[in-house]
């Protein structure tokens, strides 16, 4: 399925949202609040949201597993890394404090100042898509989310999903969706990333600090 969705996607912006949404496992809000300073290479950086179409600085859902401190890292696959150096190339402002992913101006298409709205990118990007290759139900981005975590069953201990999803409980990553990002946590998501993909095994070239 994953495979099929991210060929039947038109454009760079949209198979780097579609990755990112799969094996970063972000919340939309956490993902559409992204700016280009959260971004590092190898890790997300995640300290704001976005809440219907309004950048939320500093703010994110729950502080990490020890409670002190206002931001989570999250570790990203070299496959989804490719995606996003694809897009920061051709995107309108790659400066730190600007957005990943801004909203765009309906006719002008100019990007605005304000995050994409992710139920507007769901319904005129993702399930266009899958209702073509007739998915009977829609790819929401919880249940990417909750992909993840099945897929990942195979190769990720409790913990390492738990730090991947941002559970501060680990009784929600094993009975609902089956802060410390390390090494260990950057296998497990290329690993799980590259077997949903069909991709080779690739050596990652450096651990997340």
């Amino acid at each position: 399925m994953y495979a099929k969705l991210l060929a039947g996607l038109d454009g760079i912006r949209d198979r780097a949202i579609f990755l990112i949404a799969c094996f970063c496992a972000l919340r939309p809000s956490e993902l559409f609040g992204l700016t280009w300073g959260c971004y590092t290479g190898n890790v997300f950086t995640i300290v704001n949201t976005a809440w219907r179409g309004r950048l939320q600085r500093k703010k994110i859902k729950r502080k990490n597993r020890y409670g002190r401190t206002n931001y989570r890292l999250v570790a990203i696959p070299q496959a989804v890394r490719k995606a996003i150096e694809l897009w920061r190339a051709r995107c309108p402002n790659p400066d730190s404090d600007a957005l990943m992913f801004p909203g765009m101006q309906a006719r002008a298409r100019k990007p605005l100042a304000t995050p994409m709205h992710p139920d507007n990118w769901l319904r005129l990007r993702l399930y266009p898509v899958a209702n073509k290759l007739g998915i009977e139900f829609h790819p929401t981005f919880q249940v990417l989310r909750r992909s993840f975590s099945t897929h990942g069953k195979k190769e990720a201990h409790p913990t390492e999903m738990q730090a991947q999803l941002g559970h501060s409980d680990i009784r929600t990553t094993l009975d609902i969706y089956t802060q410390i990002t390390d090494p260990e946590v950057a296998r497990m998501v290329n690993q799980v990333t590259n077997r949903i993909l069909g991709l080779g095994e690739e050596v990652e070239p450096g651990s997340v600090q």
